[in-house]
């Protein structure tokens, strides 16, 4: 059986196969016997029975060790093979799986993708909504001190329809400032102002300076403002120090932050208080954006360091403070800037009243006012000529009694010297808010609805500080005055600025910018006389 196999192989592969196994001894004797000689049979003459030898080639390998030596290489093809093919099956369900793992990676992707989208669609219209609400819920706010930015004299003597009128005024002129200088601000924004004030101090301030009749007309004013305009306040804080600096701070501090309010609008231009809190925002570039100032009087030294927008609104606010001049008191509250001249020339004057003086070298200032003649080009020489004249002495004769009023050789008042305690006392005290009428003059008009302080009790040398200061407004009687108890200058008292100026001339370190006229400037400060008023 093992013989047949393997002559089916080698006849498969085409190879002779030697057979060392005997053949039946009668086949082979009688082939022996028919050949007749020693030949070897041929492979065709058994082609059944015929079995190559392996018996090997003589290389000492046999030819089973030959055959599976082969095997074994085919072996090993068939294992490179097989390992082949399942590191390929294996990376295929490797792939496979990764491939399912990004495919279940992009459909979450996709599908988050797609939630965003919508998601990004519904916020896309919430904001629209919200921005639509914030345009229709903008406002400007104006915040105005109102004990020092006062409406001008014609809208206060108007009473109520002058404070209707102010009203529409100031939203007017707000109007036209936003439109102007923010264009992002929309056009539907509203306009929100409140007005903080001592509405009595107020109004007896107004009724002294003789800017209202009675004091009941600055009230109807505040009425009217408030009625005016839905969205605009004014507001009677009453009596007592700073209580309207403190209200605007706190709505400035309210709605600085406040997204609807798209600008704010200060008015406190006569306080240097409101510096502290514009310099705590300074470092904010939004809130330096949100905030302007209105300029009304003069602004304070303080204010010239800050980054702010500045806005006037034409001559809806009074550009200087209220000179207080009350007719009750021997010349008490002199205001500073001002002549005595220049009030006459306020005042109405009848014709009746002008009368050509006899003596032009016995004639008083106040009569080269009334006169329209005299030597000059005309009324404005006239008035210019008697506003450099010292007031005329009186007929009294002079005294000696040093408790008069010094005078010079001129009949210029002197002011008696004073102490200098330095710049940073002179800042000190006049922070302290002291009011000079009361420790100076023994005597206030305002009482207990003064806003500057009366109970503090300072030492001599406050009081001569607070003497400097009072004399660094000039009396508007100039050196004329016949006010004993006068708290104001009468001659210039800063530092002359040497070689800079004549003697003609505003000869100090301020020139032609100090507040005191030319004629108070180079005096002769030899007192000859003093004056006693009786």
């Amino acid at each position: 059986m093992l013989t047949t196999i393997r002559v089916e192989i080698a006849r498969r592969r085409g190879t002779s196969i030697q057979c060392s196994c005997p053949l039946p001894v009668a086949q082979h004797d009688g082939q022996l016997e028919r050949s007749g000689s020693n030949k070897k049979p041929r492979p065709s003459d058994h082609p059944h029975t015929f079995i190559p030898s392996i018996a090997g080639d003589g290389s000492g390998e046999t030819a089973s060790g030959h055959l599976w030596k082969r095997h074994l290489e085919i072996k090993r093809v068939d294992q490179a093979r097989n390992d082949l093919v399942e590191e390929l099956l294996h990376r295929y369900d490797s792939l496979n799986d990764v491939f399912k793992q990004e495919c279940e990676d992009h459909e979450r992707e996709r599908e988050s993708n797609r939630r965003c989208q919508r998601k990004l669609k519904e916020l896309g219209g919430l904001v629209q909504r919200y921005e639509g609400d914030l345009d229709l819920e903008s406002y400007v706010l104006v915040l105005i001190d109102g004990d020092g930015l006062i409406f001008n004299n014609n809208l206060l003597l108007d009473g109520a329809p002058g404070g209707q009128r102010a009203a529409g005024l100031l939203e007017q002129y707000v109007y036209e400032y936003v439109r102007a200088e923010h264009p992002e601000i929309p056009t539907t924004v509203k306009i929100s102002a409140r007005v903080y004030a001592n509405v009595k101090g107020l109004s007896e301030t107004c009724r002294r300076a003789s800017i209202t009749s009675k004091t009941s007309d600055l009230h109807e004013f505040v009425v009217g403002f408030s009625q005016g305009k839905f969205l605009m306040d004014f507001v009677d804080v009453g009596a007592g120090k700073d209580r309207a600096d403190q209200k605007v701070v706190e709505q400035l501090k309210l709605n600085l932050r406040n997204r609807h309010c798209r600008q704010i609008l200060l008015g406190g231009s006569h306080d240097n208080g409101y510096t502290r809190i514009l310099g705590e925002v300074v470092n904010y570039e939004q809130a330096v954006q949100k905030i302007t100032l209105i300029e009304g009087v003069p602004f304070a030294r303080e204010y010239g360091a800050l980054p702010f927008r500045v806005h006037k609104f034409g001559d809806l606010f009074r550009p200087q403070k209220i000179s207080l001049y009350d007719q009750g008191f021997p010349a008490p509250f002199p205001p500073p800037g001002l002549s005595p001249f220049q009030n006459r020339m306020q005042s109405p004057i009848s014709t009746s009243s002008i009368v050509a003086p006899t003596d032009n070298s016995n004639m008083s200032p106040a009569s080269a006012v009334a006169s329209p003649t005299g030597t000059g080009t005309g009324w404005a020489n006239v008035v210019a000529k008697a506003a450099r004249l010292p007031a005329p002495m009186p007929q009294t004769p002079p005294m000696r009694d040093t408790s008069g009023i010094p005078r010079n050789r001129k009949g210029q008042r002197i002011d008696p010297p004073t102490s200098n305690p330095g710049i940073d006392e002179v800042t000190r005290v006049k922070r302290m808010k002291m009011c000079n009428v009361h420790f100076l003059r023994n005597e206030c008009p305002y009482g207990k609805a003064c806003t500057h302080v009366h109970e503090y009790k300072p030492t001599k040398a406050e009081l001569d500080t607070l003497k400097l200061v009072a004399r660094s407004q000039p009396c508007i009687h100039g050196t004329g005055c016949n006010d004993a108890k006068c708290i104001y200058g009468h001659r210039c008292p800063h530092p002359k600025a040497g070689k800079g100026g004549g003697s003609g001339s505003k000869n100090c370190h301020f020139f032609d910018d100090c507040k005191f006229p030319v004629e108070m400037h180079n005096m002769d400060l030899n007192v000859v006389q003093f004056h006693l008023v009786r």
